[in-house]
């Protein structure tokens, strides 16, 4: 795959970008505007393709080619069928920061949108009036700003928050503390985050974690002279209780260009004049629009010419068949300790033990890494691939080590997190007849399948505290599907794993966390 190798161009990318290609001796075709059927037919001759959103690469156009790339130039990869792609080989590659910028701006247009009713404004205007006295704003200067994700986004946002004069705070668990030094940011949890913030803005994905992470419940505790701005993913705030939010002027105001379904034509948030809505433009710009391209093209031609991944949103290597059983389990490993962590990370040891400590472990750390990272970082493509680094690029200290004594067990995945100079503890392995489990939380031993929800609830092993917390659980309307006490001595210290067959509403969970001498209430998805 060298000079000669032929790139379809199927949706409009920056001539920029078809120019780079061209000019490393590429032959390369621009056809928009195909449908699946059309695609699938002409997709035989090009080793790659690439796409933006609106072209789809289903499993029809995959199975039909011979491609060896699909570049996104753009973050998301709804449009593209990963799976059919990993499954025949194809590496899958986004541009995933040519937006951010954008979006950092787009964000700041809208705090001041709202802070100094532009739209309203506007409108009035328009309409004949006008409204000095009644369109009265308030200034963003020594203001707080609330950023729920420190990412690439995030970070954006956060430096230019800090030449407006505002106080930047941010709540993202998996970012170490030297991090918010460096920006300026200092790290706080959600709930001092609500209730301390002017402005809330959100810069995180929407993931089983995230879903309905802004609710009733969080809404009730932010100020009511603030606002909430969202620039990443529809479906993190749940738009119902901010419609009653806003109604009942529980906060002062948002701003949104996402939505949990797009268009929102039929949203009651439409209706109400304290929120300003924008149609998903946060990449909408000349300049984003340049940068994917050029971006995706260089990235292209870095993996033809020297075998130099960026961006892959799937693994191309071929892994030992013998490791790839433990990934998904390294991987929900990584996700569970992430949630019991709910705070900053500085530090990840990850051992391999027993039999898995003969081979290359090194996918196993990367599974682990995936999985904490995935669920709450704002980067859609964190994989195998790349999570350590970016773990390591969000400040968080990555060691791993083998050992061939597992113990009672013939393999076993080991993941501790130091937090603050405190540390959680999670393993895991492979059972022949029971297949993934984890079998040790902080040093107890469990036997729970790593799939659905659960509820984990740190107590003194004493009467009642199993019936206190069944009984809040019946009261709403919450199926427990299975419960075990994990203790080491009687009346001790204990851990009671509870797997419920619902989503666990975020005020039920505070009625828990109620309970006298309970000492810690989590809610795990997975």
């Amino acid at each position: 795959m060298v000079n000669g190798m032929k790139i379809l161009v199927a949706d409009e990318i920056s001539e920029t970008g078809v120019q780079t290609l061209k000019a490393e001796g590429y032959e390369v075709d621009v056809k928009t505007g195909m449908d699946e059927d059309e695609l699938s037919t002409v997709i035989g001759g090009y080793d790659v393709l690439i796409v933006r959103s609106a072209t789809k690469a289903t499993r029809k156009v995959i199975e039909a080619s011979t491609l060896k790339v699909i570049g996104r130039a753009g973050i998301g990869v709804d449009n593209i069928d990963v799976d059919a792609a990993t499954e025949r080989g194809i590496l899958v590659m986004n541009a995933p920061s040519g937006n951010v910028v954008s979006t950092a701006e787009l964000t700041i247009g809208l705090i001041f949108a709202v802070a100094r009713r532009i739209a309203e404004a506007d409108a009035s205007l328009r309409r004949g009036e006008w409204k000095r006295k009644e369109l009265k704003g308030v200034q963003v200067s020594g203001k707080t700003l609330g950023i729920i994700g420190l990412g690439r986004v995030g970070a954006e946002v956060a430096k230019r928050a800090a030449a407006l004069g505002m106080t930047a705070i941010a709540f993202d668990p998996l970012v170490s503390p030297e991090v918010g030094v460096k920006l300026h940011v200092r790290l706080v949890g959600l709930d001092r985050l609500l209730r301390e913030s002017d402005f809330v803005s959100i810069h995180a994905p929407l993931t089983p974690q995230t879903k309905d992470l802004i609710g009733r419940v969080e809404l009730s505790k932010m100020k009511k002279s603030a606002v909430l701005i969202n620039c990443a993913r529809g479906g993190v705030v749940n738009e119902d209780s901010l419609h009653d939010a806003l109604s009942e002027r529980t906060i002062a105001g948002a701003a949104l260009d996402v939505y949990s379904k797009e268009p929102p034509k039929e949203s009651p948030l439409l209706k109400l004049p304290n929120i300003v809505l924008t149609p998903h433009l946060g990449a909408s710009t000349k300049e984003a629009q340049e940068d994917v391209g050029a971006e995706i093209a260089e990235q292209i031609i870095a993996y033809v010419g020297s075998n130099e991944v960026r961006n892959a949103i799937n693994l191309p290597a071929k892994l030992d068949p013998e490791i790839v059983p433990f990934m998904p389990l390294a991987e929900k490993l990584g996700t569970l300790i992430a949630q019991l962590g709910q705070c900053s990370a500085g530090k990840v040891e990850i051992s391999c033990l027993g039999e898995l400590a003969q081979k290359d472990t090194r996918i196993v750390s990367a599974s682990v890494m995936t999985g904490m990272l995935k669920p709450i970082s704002e980067e859609l493509n964190v994989n195998y691939i790349n999570a350590i680094e970016m773990a390591r690029a969000r400040g968080i200290e990555v060691v791993s080590s083998s050992s061939e004594e597992g113990g009672r067990y013939r393999d076993l995945i080991r993941v501790v997190l130091h937090t603050n100079g405190e540390a959680t503890s999670v393993a895991g392995t492979l059972f022949a007849d029971k297949g993934a489990r984890v079998v040790e939380i902080n040093g107890s031993v469990v036997d729970i399948e790593p799939e659905g929800s659960f509820l984990l609830i740190g107590h003194e092993d004493k009467p009642g505290m199993i019936g206190s917390v069944g009984t809040i659980l019946g009261d709403h309307d919450v199926n427990i599907a299975s419960m075990e006490v994990a203790r080491k001595v009687v009346r001790g210290p204990a851990t009671m794993i509870i797997a419920i067959d619902e989503e666990l509403d975020r005020e039920v969970l505070d009625k828990v966390r109620s309970i006298r001498d309970l000492k810690s209430a989590t809610y795990i998805r997975l």
